[in-house]
């Protein structure tokens, strides 16, 4: 690549000077310079006190400038302001030398561009000798740095920036390849004019952008302003901020400046913000905790879920706002995550919420991690809704299933449940339980006589009456119909069971309008007749029938004759 640029440095070098020495011996022929003003590199001739005395057209293209402003122009104008100081002394020990000189073939050299900016380059220098005389000029190449504005249009591309200069006395757009790409416009087929510029604008923004634009030439001023262009269908935002160049009376002539696709930018912001919205206002309480179960940020629905107002709630840790269900003990996120499922990295299940009065609520929850769970940059992510009304409903549901609708007496179902409780616990006390069936007698008689509302007030009477008839540890539920049943926890013997029952059976008696109700008892107990508890029921339900069947308004114990 270097042998290739010096061959061909040299080869345009020797091109120049061969055309300028034609020129100076045919200062006539017109032709000669219509050649060098066609010459693709910038051509100029410098003389000793640094007055550039010569530019063609590719000069005046790559500096800004108009042909007859370069003429008369010091060189030292075209310098960046940074090397100005020391570039006359260079110049000078040049011409002094009497060599040519490649510059810029390693780390390329800037040229000042009118409107401010630098621009990389390669110059190549060479003395000229004056015939008759021993006055020296300077024969100048400059050669845009190829790599450089490669490297710098790659640099704009990977950063979504693109550079852009106006020279405003000619109307002329100069657009980075950048730019072009962000705007969707073909450099060929795109007229860059500051009207065709506002008309790819958004319309919506184009009289804040012609706005921003205008103050800013008129107040010498720089600007910084987001807009809309709309690209093949597509609506980007754009960050433009200007640079203004002021020539020696005060007037701006030039502006140059960037752009810089933030549509990503946007996006992403509006997604946060919204993600904000639904953090705040989400009716579910949502908890951030670090790595240390430190509570981070919380929103407003867990807040009045818990009581508690934003100060209170800083830094308080998970194990002081939760519980495990299981055995009330705090919470540890870490160990609740390793419980969740292999296959799937969030747990769901019930928690315990602790209100700030000592409440407990009982909680939905799914908790979710950011990062690695062991890691120091592990985040906790604990959404939870408040079940209270669930869990009052469920219980109602439950009591519904598991109740007499007319007395709200335990009905089979229930019954069945406290009695597999009521075996289990006299298999650990050795306690003897006893499971009582009893039968109204005469109750066909009262719906008979007063109908069926008659006959669901007496139920109640009776079940009313039967409860208080047993210690608040048995259990009384209603099996259906005219039926009933007790569970007697540690009923004794059967003299003592037989005294229960003799009460019952007497003070279970009742008159409902001038009709007598009595009672019919069967009886079986656990572990001496059976210790399965279907076979107790069916058994003191065939013993309540025998009773029935021998008289009525007395009891039957499995066993006894």
């Amino acid at each position: 690549m270097d042998f290739d640029w010096l061959a061909l440095s040299a080869l345009c070098v020797v091109a120049a000077l061969q055309l300028w020495f034609w020129i100076r011996s045919k200062r006539s022929n017109a032709g000669a310079v219509a050649l060098i003003n066609r010459f693709p590199n910038a051509v100029m001739k410098v003389e000793s006190d640094g007055t550039i005395s010569y530019a063609n057209a590719a000069a005046s293209r790559l500096l800004g400038y108009d042909e007859q402003e370069l003429i008369g122009l010091g060189v030292e104008m075209l310098v960046p302001e940074q090397q100005r100081h020391h570039h006359k002394h260079w110049r000078e020990m040049f011409i002094q030398s009497a060599n040519a000189r490649a510059m810029g073939q390693l780390n390329a050299l800037a040229a000042r561009h009118k409107s401010g900016r630098s621009i990389p380059v390669r110059i190549e220098l060479t003395t000229l000798f004056h015939e008759n005389s021993s006055r020296r000029s300077v024969l100048a190449v400059l050669y845009p740095a190829i790599e450089n504005e490669e490297m710098l249009a790659q640099v704009q591309r990977d950063a979504g920036v693109g550079t852009w200069e106006w020279d405003m006395e000619k109307d002329r757009l100069s657009w980075s390849n950048s730019v072009y790409e962000m705007f969707g416009l073909d450099p060929q087929r795109f007229s860059a004019s500051y009207e065709a510029y506002l008309q790819v604008v958004h319309p919506d923004d184009r009289a804040r952008v012609d706005h921003a634009i205008s103050t800013s030439h008129a107040s010498s001023s720089p600007y910084e302003i987001e807009y809309r262009i709309v690209r093949q269908g597509e609506i980007r935002h754009l960050l433009e901020r200007n640079y203004l160049h002021l020539d020696q009376h005060g007037e701006i002539k030039y502006m140059w400046g960037s752009v810089i696709d933030i549509t990503e930018k946007r996006l992403a912001e509006a997604q946060l913000q919204l993600a904000d919205a639904v953090f705040k206002h989400c009716a579910e309480g949502i908890l951030v905790f670090d790595h240390q179960q430190k509570l981070l940020r919380t929103n407003t629905a867990l807040l009045e879920m818990a009581g508690y107002d934003s100060d209170a709630v800083t830094a308080m840790s998970a194990g002081e706002l939760f519980l495990d269900p299981q055995d009330k003990s705090p919470l540890s996120l870490r160990d609740l995550m390793r419980s969740a499922p292999l296959s799937d990295d969030e747990w769901r299940g019930e928690l315990t919420l602790q209100h700030h009065t000592g409440d407990t609520i009982p909680v939905l929850a799914s908790v979710s991690t950011i990062g690695e769970p062991q890691g120091e940059r592990c985040e906790y992510i604990l959404v939870c809704t408040d079940i209270r009304e669930i869990k009052r409903q469920q219980e109602q549901l439950r009591h519904m299933a598991m109740h007499d609708s007319l007395t709200g007496l335990p009905n089979r179902r229930l019954l069945a449940e406290h009695l597999n409780q009521a075996i289990a616990a006299s298999k650990r006390t050795g306690n003897r339980l006893a499971v009582v069936y009893i039968d109204l007698d005469g109750f066909k008689q009262i719906n008979d006589h007063f109908g069926h509302e008659a006959g669901d007030e007496l139920l109640c009477l009776l079940a009313s009456k039967l409860k208080n008839l047993v210690r608040e540890c048995d259990v009384l539920a209603r099996i259906g119909g005219d039926e009933f049943a007790f569970l007697l926890s540690n009923c004794g013997d059967d003299e003592m069971l037989s005294d229960i029952l003799a009460r019952i059976t007497q003070e279970g008696a009742t008159r409902y309008r001038d009709l007598s109700v009595t009672l019919s008892l069967g009886a079986a107990c656990y572990p001496d007749h059976s210790e399965n508890g279907s076979e107790l029921l069916m058994l003191a339900d065939q013993l309540m029938y025998r009773s029935k069947h021998n008289g009525k308004s007395q009891f039957m114990i499995a066993g006894q004759r």
